[in-house]
């Protein structure tokens, strides 16, 4: 199943970090969505699209209020506060679900929970906080008691997945701008160039990987690691501090 939230028309007022792009164009930014859509029904996911939520201009971001494991959906609690609220709207459409409230003390966004092959690493940043980190390994243990959950302290960006993404198992791809003193050895990491930065954002679907468009080294990348690649424009919402990995829940 994949959930996903169409864009409300005041888009634009959501919190971003990215104002040196400029605003957002909500019709270019709905073309964008629609092709995202079609590309990951092609991949044989049963997609649903809920109605557009004006109080919640970041509400289309739905990936944040929920980090989503097996029969598990943790609600997060964002540290943006005009974000709180939005897992509220999602609840009843993830009721097959076992949902677990982060605590009141907790603070996470789901763009900072990332995956890989081998571990669960969560961002400490302006969003989720240490309390957030714990209480979702503790969430995570209820699942699966040996899952590795570790904590990555970074800067420059503003989630730990507009940064960092897992390629491929055991590799990763980086955006420059992200820094961190965590320790990546067991990796092989692939930093990208500045300006192609915002693709270290990919989407694992299936056998097919999506990456942003107009970013040839990291396509390039995912052609040498990965089956099928498909590169989608996320132009708008790359404006918004938004990615491929951002605008769908998919479980």
């Amino acid at each position: 199943m994949t959930l996903m939230r169409l864009p409300a028309p005041n888009f634009a007022e959501g919190v971003t970090t990215a104002t040196h792009l400029g605003p957002p164009d909500y019709a270019r930014a709905l073309e964008q969505y629609h092709n995202y859509v079609r590309a990951l029904r092609d991949c044989g996911l049963d997609v649903t699209v809920l109605p557009a939520d004006e109080r919640f201009p970041d509400g289309h971001f739905v990936e944040d209020p929920f980090v989503i494991f097996r029969d598990l959906a943790f609600h997060c609690r964002s540290g943006a506060a005009s974000r709180q609220g939005e897992g509220e709207s999602l609840k009843a459409h993830l009721s097959d679900l076992r949902i677990v409230d982060a605590p009141a003390d907790a603070r996470i966004d789901g763009g900072d929970a990332l995956f890989c092959s081998d571990r669960v690493l969560v961002g400490i940043s302006e969003r989720t906080n240490r309390a957030g980190y714990r209480a979702l390994r503790d969430a995570l243990h209820t699942v699966c008691g040996d899952i590795r959950v570790e904590p990555v302290s970074f800067s420059g960006v503003l989630h730990l997945k507009s940064g960092l993404t897992e390629l491929a198992p055991g590799v990763l791809i980086h955006d420059p701008a992200l820094e961190t003193d965590f320790d990546l050895s067991w990796a092989q990491v692939f930093t990208l160039p500045p300006e192609e930065g915002h693709a270290a954002d990919v989407l694992p679907v299936n056998d097919t990987l999506f990456v942003a468009a107009d970013c040839p080294q990291a396509f390039q990348a995912a052609k040498r690691h990965c089956g099928p690649v498909i590169a989608l424009d996320m132009s708008e919402f790359v404006k918004m501090d938004g990615g491929l990995t951002c605008l769908s829940l998919r479980y």
